[in-house]
């Protein structure tokens, strides 16, 4: 008699930081959960300009999350679920406290299903995933912004990581319309290996997706791989900087194969 295959959970590290910047305070959420099967991981920007950001984000962070722990699925249906949840979350806020009317957020998320060995993302607005394999980008979300459409974010990569227009007009948040669009991926394979940072930003805004290829070529945690993308982001940052905050998620052990190359 044939014994039945045994699936093991696959090893998940994470680590996390969010700066102030020079405002007097700070409207970026992070939040995430992980368990033996599933883990999910949420950051979330209040959209400046409006009162009420750091509510907003707190409340999508805390709604996608426990959303997505009473049914964990890497379902499109149930992505989508949680997305629509912290949206219908902030709006009733919003009717609940009219001085925050007007009170949104963007948001990005990573799902992982560790039995599987698959995960899938979504987002919405300008806070973005950045997916490593090998120490080399796979693929990064695309912001719902009007620089994103020009062609402004990508050339801002040959130009150090800093936008050429500084304001940077959303199409898409949280709490901005009755129903939340956001993008969601398939499901993909993992690799023993990968690495995701999800970030503001406040964070893209100030280094290049070289620095943080580079980082994480060097470090021999999520947290020494945080900590050198910290650096380079404060050696960069002037008087006008927004918070900027940081979510790692290694999947296995990528210190193991970042040096080997990209495939």
């Amino acid at each position: 008699m044939l014994e039945a295959t045994r699936s093991f959970a696959v090893p998940i590290s994470t680590s996390q930081f969010s700066c102030v910047g020079e405002r007097s305070g700070n409207q970026d959420a992070i939040g995430y959960h992980l368990d033996e099967r599933n883990g999910c991981f949420v950051v979330s920007d209040g959209v400046g300009g409006n009162a009420g950001g750091e509510l907003a984000s707190r409340i999508a962070v805390d709604t996608a999350l426990n959303t997505f722990v009473d049914a964990p699925s890497l379902a499109a249906d149930n992505i989508q679920r949680c997305v629509k949840a912290a949206n219908d979350a902030i709006l009733a806020k919003q009717r609940e406290l009219t001085e925050q009317s007007r009170m949104s957020a963007t948001f990005v998320s990573l799902f992982i299903d560790r039995i599987t060995n698959q995960a899938c993302w979504a987002h919405v607005g300008d806070s973005r995933l950045y997916w490593f394999r090998r120490g080399a980008l796979m693929q990064r979300t695309e912001d719902h912004s009007l620089s994103e459409r020009s062609g402004d974010a990508a050339a801002s990569h040959q130009n150090g990581g800093e936008r050429l227009v500084k304001t940077n007009l959303l199409y898409r948040a949280l709490g901005a319309r009755a129903t939340a669009e956001a993008t969601i991926t398939a499901p993909q394979r993992l690799a023993d290996g990968d690495a995701f940072l999800l970030c503001t930003d406040g964070l893209w805004q100030l280094i290049s997706q070289q620095v943080m290829e580079r980082s994480l070529q060097l470090a021999d945690s999520a947290e020494e791989w945080l900590a050198l993308i910290r650096r380079a982001a404060e050696s960069k940052a002037d008087e006008s900087r927004d918070n900027y905050s940081a979510l790692a998620v290694w999947v296995g052990f990528p210190q193991q194969v970042t040096l080997a190359g990209p495939v």
